[in-house]
């Protein structure tokens, strides 16, 4: 009788009793009660030992990013004896960051974690179990905008005035946002980067006229100081939840003929831009879109001569408008008479309908006549294989399979990078036929769900 079986078992048994010890040691990590230490008492003895410090943050976390991905965060703390650097990794950092956000200069912390101590070295904490770290935020009194110069390099600042100008970058750029705030005393320049952006709450705030308080470290950039918003929570609008000059805020599909003569702010996607021919006297026609309904936006040619990157209409950009509703050949309009009454809010285009359970069919029903049509298929992924500008993976239920087509320019992410052999999925998207092989192409990355991971 063969051994392998026994063999096997052994292993298994052997993998089983290391899971449950290290279960056990991250267990006893969270519960047993650890040393607090003073950061200068801190000797090479205590290489590898696990302590606990309590202190203020001396200088701002710094993020280190693999793509999309948080790989590390490092920040330095300081308790009147002495300074530590704290230092976590990928899921440590991950979940530190999606609690508390990045630690700041001046805020109050207690960290768990293993000291990294050497002769003449600087000595390092390692976070280990992120549960146990406390973070209170401090308060900072706002500087004033004219008091900021060199002698604040470095340093993390508190900011507020009225906003002046929001420009975005240009579509496909890589140059950051840039948000111009004043107060009584002068004007500055706030930068960001589309990844701050995104995680901006009430972004149809961000608009000229709002008061906001941003926290922002202070930069050199070509010799000229630089305030850089390193996360979308340092923004605060202190506006009430109203549009910055009071006018309600009417979504493009609601605006009515009861509302003509008047004048609102209309939020919407751009749909269509139609620009007058050479010579005419017709104005451009911008038509915005909510759920399915739009309303058409016209100006003329003395404001089209002043809009720029931060108000320029272009399709799939989301806008606010301001301007008097009237009535032109039977079809609603808002008429736009100042340049400052467009804003642009979002760059990039709206996001596809995620997963659509309602379209859901067997792949096996999937024909070639049905080339263009939306489906929601499942199944399991097959090896993936790489194509020029994305990525292909077979895609199989129990009545047949299809290739699931991920392009790099609107189907990239980390759900993607969660993606493998073996993965369970939900996908909506078009189909669509390539050298007579089916093939379902979702428009964005949003319309991929993992059911499960790939089983072991």
């Amino acid at each position: 009788m063969s051994d392998k079986p026994v063999t096997h078992l052994f292993r298994y048994v052997a993998l089983g009793v290391g899971a449950v010890g290290l279960g056990l040691l991250y267990l006893s990590a969270l519960h047993r009660e650890i040393p607090a230490v003073k950061i200068g008492d801190i000797k090479p003895s205590m290489n590898f030992a696990t302590v606990r410090v309590s202190g203020e943050v001396s200088r701002d976390a710094r993020l280190f990013r693999e793509g999309e991905h948080i790989r590390a965060l490092r920040f330095s703390v300081s308790d009147g004896t002495g300074e530590i650097h704290v230092q976590a990794q990928k899921s440590a950092a991950q979940a530190l960051v999606a609690r508390f956000g990045l630690p700041r200069e001046g805020d109050r912390v207690e960290a768990v974690g293993s000291l990294d101590v050497s002769e003449g070295s600087e000595v390092v904490m390692r976070l280990q179990v992120p549960e146990s770290f406390v973070l209170t935020r401090a308060e900072i009194k706002p500087v004033a905008l004219k008091e900021i110069d060199s002698r604040l390099l470095g340093r993390s600042v508190v900011v507020e005035g009225i906003i002046k100008k929001v420009l975005a970058p240009k579509s496909g750029s890589k140059a950051p946002w840039t948000m111009v705030i004043g107060d009584s005393g002068g004007q500055q320049e706030i930068t960001f980067w589309q990844d701050i952006y995104d995680e901006i709450q009430n972004k149809v705030l961000l608009a000229p006229g709002a008061p906001v308080r941003a926290r922002v470290e202070v930069r050199n950039y070509k010799d000229e100081l630089q305030l850089a918003l390193g996360q979308g929570m340092d923004i605060e609008f202190l506006a009430p939840a109203a549009a910055p000059d009071q006018a309600p805020l009417t979504p493009a599909g609601a605006v009515t003929r009861a509302m003509a003569g008047k004048t609102i702010k209309v939020t919407g996607r751009v749909a269509q831009i139609k620009a007058p021919e050479a010579g005419s006297k017709a104005p451009y026609e911008v038509t915005l879109q909510d759920d399915g309904k739009d309303v058409c936006v016209v100006y003329w040619d003395a404001v089209a001569g002043l809009l720029d990157d931060g108000n320029k209409p272009f399709v799939g950009a989301l806008m606010t408008v301001k301007g008097q509703v009237n009535e032109y050949k039977d079809k609603l309009q808002i008429k736009i008479e100042d340049p400052a009454d467009l804003t642009l809010v979002d760059v990039r285009p709206a996001s596809a309908p995620q997963v659509d359970p309602a379209r859901e069919m067997e792949i096996g029903s999937i024909k070639p006549s049905m080339a263009g049509r939306g489906v929601t298929v499942r199944g399991e992924l097959g090896e993936p294989r790489s194509i020029r500008g994305g990525v292909v993976y077979p895609l199989r239920d129990g009545s047949g399979s299809i290739m699931l087509v991920l392009w790099d320019k609107t189907a990239s992410g980390p759900v993607r990078d969660d993606l493998s052999a073996g993965s369970h999925v939900v996908v909506s998207g078009k189909v669509t036929k390539y050298k007579g092989d089916l093939e379902v192409v979702p428009d964005n990355i949003e319309a991929i769900r993992i059911v499960a991971p790939p089983s072991r």
